[in-house]
């Protein structure tokens, strides 16, 4: 489900419909991670959450691309 990480901010939602494995997750969780994304990756929903800015939303959706994965804004 979502809840809220950091102090208490709100996050963006993106859905990954790609997200299939637990391999994916952790592939993406990295990524965002050695970017110093604050995030949280959802493999049941096939969703990642990340930190409410535009940059963090801008340089999560060029991860998730550069890793293949399609990602749309749900939230």
């Amino acid at each position: 489900g979502n809840y809220l990480i950091g102090r208490g901010r709100t996050m963006r939602v993106l859905s990954t419909p790609g997200l299939c494995c637990p391999d994916c997750a952790a592939k993406i969780d990295k990524a965002l991670e050695e970017a110093g994304i604050d995030h949280k990756v959802s493999l049941e929903d096939k969703t990642v959450s990340v930190c409410d800015c535009d940059h963090c939303m801008e340089t999560a959706m060029e991860i998730l691309a550069d890793l293949g994965f399609e990602a749309n804004r749900i939230a």
